[in-house]
């Protein structure tokens, strides 16, 4: 039996070699092609984030302007004296029989 030591020699076919040189750097450019695209994603994900707290923020924090919270005041108004109207047009019909 062969003992291995530091004078112990091996070869290896050059186009072997060759291959696994290049297997190993095609390896090593789709890891770092992976990784790279992972971190982009990861960042994207993080700023998209950002901007929805920000309008959800803006959504929760708004308030109409004076102008539009007195016209929905005075719709609401108008919606009830029309049902006060119709009431009292219902009542009258009956009545009128």
């Amino acid at each position: 039996m062969t003992k291995l030591s530091e004078s112990s020699e091996f070869t290896i076919p050059l186009k072997n070699l060759l291959a696994l040189v290049g297997a190993t750097a095609v390896s090593v450019w789709a890891y770092f092609g992976i990784i790279e695209r992972l971190a982009f994603l990861e960042h994207e994900q993080v700023m998209h984030w950002e901007e929805i707290t920000e309008n959800d923020d803006w959504i929760d924090q708004f308030k109409p302007p004076p102008e539009v919270a007195d016209a929905i005041r005075r719709v609401r108004a108008i919606e009830l004296k029309m049902k006060e109207l119709e009431m009292r047009l219902n009542f009258l019909d009956r009545n009128k029989e």
